[in-house]
């Protein structure tokens, strides 16, 4: 990699080689390609293209390759088929909308078809009280 950019003047390159060896050391072959290959193109965000980067900045991207492979590997997870339910009658619906417009005589009927729902049964005895 160090051959893409030009020579520090006062470096040793073995001394260089073997400081990137450290910093990248646990890392996969194909992150540390990845990012060697990232580097060289120019395709390193906040590089100065013109130097060979430090083993810390070529490690810190070399880490970043390996988390993407990482990500590209784990297993998808599918999302659960939606249970089908059951359609709503035209009229309910209708009744619902007149309800929610201020008609008391939906709010009565809608209590009648759903004495269960205690939202129902409260609006339709506000109603009521309202009315009496």
């Amino acid at each position: 990699m160090l051959s893409g950019f030009p020579a520090s003047s006062g470096t040793d390159p073995d001394m260089q080689i073997r400081a990137y060896l450290v910093a990248i050391d646990g890392i996969a072959n194909e992150a540390v390609w990845r990012a060697a290959r990232g580097f060289i193109s120019g395709q390193v965000r906040d590089h100065n293209r013109a130097f060979a980067p430090s083993s810390a900045s070529f490690a810190e991207e070399c880490r970043r390759q390996q988390a993407m492979m990482d990500a590209q590997n784990r297993p998808r997870i599918e999302p659960e088929p939606e249970t089908p339910q059951p359609k709503v009658a035209a009229y309910k619906m209708q009744l619902l909308r007149a309800a929610a417009n201020g008609s008391r005589s939906a709010r009565r009927e809608l209590a009648k078809m759903f004495p269960d729902n205690p939202v129902i049964a409260r609006a339709a005895r506000e109603t009521q009280e309202a009315a009496g």
